[in-house]
């Protein structure tokens, strides 16, 4: 789905991520790598794959789109360091001529120094061209004209079908100059969004995104 702001085009794709073309620019929100973990710490039995599903995920799409930069909305990673971060580490030296941009998040409080020791660059927001700022948290309203891109709600909605039957899926949300990606993370969940006056949605299907009608 091609999403546009101003003569800026967004591609909105269904594994829940996005891409700008012109800027070769990946964007991928709320990953909360190392929640796995958290959930074992807790008695509650996760499968422990040789990479994780969301940088399995990651790795197809880097491999795909062929990106010179990848954002990170914030949220990259969960709680604590754990083996999920080593994990990351060596994900990352797999690509070397692409810059890895963080803008930090509630859940990113591992130590300064920790961070450091990777390609990542940490930032509390980005700014890309005229008209595009990308931040963890979404904003009252754009800035000076700027679309705000960011994560952190876990976007979802619900979508009625015949039979009273309803799906909750997660979702773009665009309002008020903000765009809102879905959790790119398989372990984060949704918060259900209504549609209002002035709100576009665009619900993401395992093989396509759709604008909500």
């Amino acid at each position: 789905m091609d999403f546009y702001y101003k003569e800026e085009l967004i591609q909105l794709l269904p594994q829940k991520a996005a891409f700008l073309p012109e800027n070769r620019l990946l964007v991928v929100a709320d990953i909360h790598l190392g929640k796995a973990s958290h959930f074992r710490k807790a008695g509650i039995m996760i499968p422990s794959p040789i990479l994780s599903a969301d940088l399995q995920r990651m790795d197809e799409l880097i491999t795909a789109l062929n990106p010179a930069t990848v954002v990170f909305l914030g949220d990259l990673f969960h709680s604590s360091f754990n083996n999920e971060w080593l994990e990351l580490k060596e994900f990352l030296l797999r690509y070397p001529a692409v810059h890895f941009i963080l803008t930090k998040g509630n859940h990113d409080i591992l130590p300064a120094s920790v961070m450091e020791d990777t390609s990542i660059r940490v930032v509390d927001e980005y700014e890309v061209g005229e008209h595009l700022l990308f931040t963890h948290e979404p904003q009252e309203r754009g800035r000076n004209g700027r679309l705000i891109i960011s994560g952190h709600i876990h976007p979802g909605v619900l979508i009625k079908s015949k039979g009273r039957q309803s799906y909750r899926l997660p979702c773009f949300y665009y309002h008020n100059g903000n765009l809102i990606l879905p959790a790119f993370g398989h372990l984060t969940g949704l918060h259900i969004l209504k549609k209002a006056s002035g709100v576009k949605v665009f619900p993401v299907f395992s093989d396509e995104v759709i604008a909500l009608s």
